[in-house]
């Protein structure tokens, strides 16, 4: 004899529904639980206080001590009620801040992690760019010795970047570097390399120029005690070189 059985849906209904009605009385009494510690004063700050301000980072151009001077008013309040976005916000202000992470730690400290820009290279006036691609201002940024100089259209940084980067490589034989690229709002290239020499790139097909005067590089150098003053690649088959004048030494004058 076959036997089927048919399950009770009136039970498996009435047990979702006691187990959702548990759930219920849970939350309302976590929520009672919690008004009731904000009603007897459990969260204020005499009763939880933030105690230590802990500060992470490199601090090569943020300073600590004027970083935890600013977050300090910050943190008068309980550790239940303390505001961390305002925090991070604070930190964020300084113009050296590339991300800044501000956590809790149990039971009386806040610590604040900061990571600094590490600029490459200077974009216009008074801006630098960031490993990570990024503009940004900092005081006294034109003053910073030992960066190359990019200047371009503001909406235009990601692809002065990106020719900066292959001009060094290419530049990279001779051991040469970019010290100066320019590009104008005509489209127009120009650099100036390690060694002070002026180079005139153009609009149309700058890095097949560039190629052309590194596979001559040696060879035009050869015999020169100076290297050019300035190249001209804005030719279709060639380019034009412009030397310095020899000094009185160099041409064994002894007048």
């Amino acid at each position: 004899m076959n036997r089927r059985l048919t399950p009770v849906r009136g039970g498996l209904r009435g047990q979702g529904f006691s187990r959702g009605v548990l759930v219920l009385l849970i939350l309302f009494g976590v929520a009672i639980a919690g008004t009731a510690w904000v009603g007897t004063g459990i969260v204020a700050r005499e009763r939880w206080p933030i105690r230590w301000l802990e500060l992470n980072g490199p601090f090569q151009r943020i300073s600590a001590e004027q970083l935890r001077s600013s977050l300090a008013p910050l943190v008068s309040a309980s550790f239940f009620t303390l505001d961390l976005q305002r925090l991070r916000d604070a930190a964020m202000r300084n113009p050296w801040a590339a991300s800044v992470v501000v956590q809790k730690q149990w039971p009386d400290t806040v610590r604040v992690t900061v990571e600094e820009h590490r600029p490459v290279a200077h974009w216009n006036s008074g801006r630098l760019v960031s490993a990570q691609g990024v503009e940004f201002p900092a005081p006294d940024a034109d003053g910073i010795q030992g960066l190359p100089w990019l200047r371009g259209p503001d909406e235009r940084l990601d692809d002065v970047l990106a020719q900066w980067v292959r001009f060094n490589t290419m530049l990279d034989s001779a051991g040469l570097e970019v010290d100066r690229l320019v590009l104008d709002q005509r489209g127009s290239w120009s650099m100036i390399v390690s060694g002070g020499t002026h180079l005139e790139l153009g609009r149309d097909e700058p890095v097949e120029r560039l190629e052309r005067l590194m596979a001559s590089w040696n060879p035009l150098l050869r015999n020169q005690p100076l290297p050019p003053l300035a190249v001209d690649l804005r030719y279709t088959n060639g380019f034009a070189v412009r030397w310095p004048e020899p000094s009185a030494d160099l041409a064994g004058n002894d007048n």
